[in-house]
C-alpha cells in the first residue's frame, strides 16, 4: 500500500490522504500471494484535514482481472463513495469483453445522465484497470503514453495519457520520495454518460492532471509520487508519503520522517 498526502497551493485547499494497494509480481499488500497474470486491486481514499472537515468525503474501490502482455482484462470492479452524507455505489462485471453494470446508485437516469450504449461499453475497462495499465505500459517501454476505453458505471470516456519529460525529485516536508521520474499528462476524452446540466463547477473545463511516475523501490514497477489537479478551489498538490512493499518474506517500507 501507498499513501498520499495533498496539499493546496491557493484558494485554501487543503490535506488530502489517498491509500491505495498494487499488486507486484509474487507478494502484494498484506503478504497476499499473487499470479503475475493476475491483479486485485483494492483502494481506500478520503478526503482529511481542514477539506476534509469542509467536503468529506470517502471511497472504497476494488478490480480483480487478468493481465495479458501489456493488455488488462477486467473480471470485476466496483466502488463505493460517501460524499457530504449521500451515498453512491457500483458493481462491474466484464463478460465477453463488455462492460456491464450489476449494481448501482442512484441510477444513471436519476441524476440527469444519458445511457452509455453497449458498443461504448464494449472493449471499455474500469478506471482501477486503466491506471494499472498506465503502468503495465510503462514498465514495458518506459514511456508515459497511452489511451484506454474506460467504462465507470455512469460514463465512458477515453484516459488520455501523454508524456510530460523527465524529472527528478528531493525529499520534502511531504514526502520522502527521491528518484528519478516520468512525467504524465492525464485527462479524460468524454464519450457519453456525462450530466447534462452540471453547476458543481468540477466538469465546467477540460481538466489535466500532472503525474509524476516513480519507482518508490527499485525492484517495483513505478506509481504516482506526485501528483496535482486544477479544482474549483484551487490546485490540489498531492505527494506520497508512505510506501510498503512486501515480497515473499521481506517488508520494505518507505516512510516521511517525523
Amino acid at each position: 500500500p501507498s499513501a498520499f498526502a495533498g496539499t493546496g497551493s491557493r484558494a485554501g485547499v487543503s490535506p488530502a490522504v489517498i491509500r491505495h494497494a498494487i499488486p507486484s509480481n509474487g507478494t502484494g499488500a498484506g503478504a497476499r500471494t499473487y499470479d503475475p497474470r493476475s491483479y486485485d486491486v483494492r483502494a481506500d481514499i478520503k478526503s482529511s484535514g481542514m477539506i476534509g472537515q469542509m467536503f468529506p468525503w470517502n471511497m472504497k474501490a476494488y478490480s480483480k482481472g487478468a493481465l495479458a502482455g501489456d493488455a488488462v482484462h477486467p473480471v470485476a470492479a466496483g466502488q463505493e463513495n460517501t460524499w457530504n452524507g449521500k451515498r453512491r455505489f457500483i458493481d462491474l462485471s466484464f463478460d465477453g469483453g463488455v462492460a456491464r453494470v450489476e449494481r448501482i446508485e442512484p441510477t444513471p437516469g436519476a441524476d440527469d445522465r444519458d445511457s452509455v450504449s453497449e458498443e461504448l461499453r464494449t472493449g471499455a475497462v474500469d478506471l482501477t484497470s486503466a491506471i494499472l495499465g498506465i503502468i503495465t505500459n510503462m514498465e514495458a517501454d518506459g514511456r508515459c503514453a497511452a489511451q484506454i476505453p474506460v467504462f465507470d458505471g455512469r460514463r465512458r470516456f477515453d484516459l488520455m495519457v501523454e508524456p510530460d519529460g523527465v524529472d527528478r525529485l528531493r525529499p520534502n516536508r511531504y514526502s520522502p520520495f527521491e528518484g528519478a521520474t516520468t512525467n504524465c499528462i492525464v485527462w479524460l476524452d468524454r464519450k457519453a454518460g456525462f450530466k447534462k446540466r452540471d453547476s458543481s463547477g468540477w466538469n465546467d473545463s477540460d481538466r489535466r492532471a500532472r503525474v509524476w511516475m516513480g519507482r518508490a523501490f527499485g525492484d517495483a514497477p513505478p506509481v504516482p509520487v506526485r501528483l496535482t489537479f486544477p479544482t474549483p478551489f484551487g490546485d490540489l498538490i498531492a505527494h506520497l508519503n508512505r510506501a510498503t512493499l512486501v515480497d515473499g518474506g521481506d517488508k520494505k517500507i518507505l516512510s516521511q520522517a517525523n
